[in-house]
């Protein structure tokens, strides 16, 4: 799925994981037909994602073989009793200042309101279907996908996170029930289920929005760039035989191009003076 779009966004970016899907089951009888490996013993969603970005694996796994109750209440499989709507889950987790601060907090997170019953999770370039495409990614990666976003979107509207359910309810739930770009910090859990470096982090969007702002990180590739860093991708673009849907020009930043403009920009901003 989308093999075309992953391979240049992966050279533009210099991934080392692969971009992952997250399809939803809503039926047994699809968590059933999913030809999917089922997860050997139950795992945190972030291990599932971890699982698809660094070791290749497409996994299914059902309400029964997702370890974290978060991730359970986050992504529809459980519904969330009081003891967690009311913020004193995390009240009692000594996170948050007072009991108001955690149920606001816990209402921050978009969990999924409608039931599933299980996930399919593996590298997008394996997935027939996905609802949700995530990526880990390093923070001038994270930046990049963010421009590549801006390139046909302009600013995202539903950025959120609380540094807490940073995959399941930030790179999951969110980008799925807002139908929006988002980026996640992680958290804590993530980062142990996973095993991430301390500079590791998420984005992730809607399916639909994939190519699109795989396409606006490529066609932005040279113009966010340094000399250094566009010398190391041409030796890689060499090396690999493979190219880029983007001329990469060297001595030109996104700056440069402003200079070319056919009037002084001083006339711009004489109207204002003018009326």
């Amino acid at each position: 799925m989308y093999c075309e779009s992953i391979r240049q966004l992966t050279l533009s970016l210099h991934l080392d994981t692969a971009p992952v899907g997250v399809r939803f089951l809503f039926l047994p009888e699809e968590v059933e037909a999913c030809t999917a490996a089922p997860v050997p013993h139950p795992k945190s969603c972030c291990a599932l994602i971890s699982d698809g970005a660094k070791r290749g694996l497409r996994q299914k796994a059902d309400a029964g073989h997702v370890s974290c109750p978060g991730a359970l209440t986050a992504l529809g499989l459980r519904r969330p009793g009081n003891f967690v709507t009311s913020g004193k889950q995390f009240s009692l987790m000594r996170l948050y200042a007072s009991g108001a601060v955690a149920r606001e907090a816990t209402e921050a997170l978009r969990f999924i309101p409608h039931r599933i019953a299980g996930l399919e999770v593996g590298p997008l370039a394996e997935m027939e279907d996905a609802d949700v495409a995530v990526l880990l990614c390093q923070p001038w990666q994270a930046m990049r996908l963010l421009q590549g976003y801006c390139y046909y979107y302009g600013a995202p509207s539903h950025l959120g996170g609380i540094g807490n359910q940073g995959v399941c309810a930030d790179l999951v739930a969110r980008p799925y029930c807002c139908n929006d770009f988002n980026y996640s910090m992680l958290c804590p859990g993530a980062r142990i289920h996973m095993a991430s470096p301390e500079s590791e982090m998420g984005c992730a969007m809607p399916i639909q929005q994939f190519p699109q702002v795989a396409q606006g990180t490529i066609r932005t590739t040279s113009l966010t760039m340094t000399d250094p860093q566009k010398r190391e991708l041409l030796a890689r673009m060499e090396d690999s035989g493979l190219s880029l849907d983007c001329p990469i020009e060297l001595g030109k930043m996104y700056g440069s191009y402003m200079k070319n403009s056919p009037y002084p920009h001083e006339r711009y901003d004489a109207l204002e003076r003018e009326n």
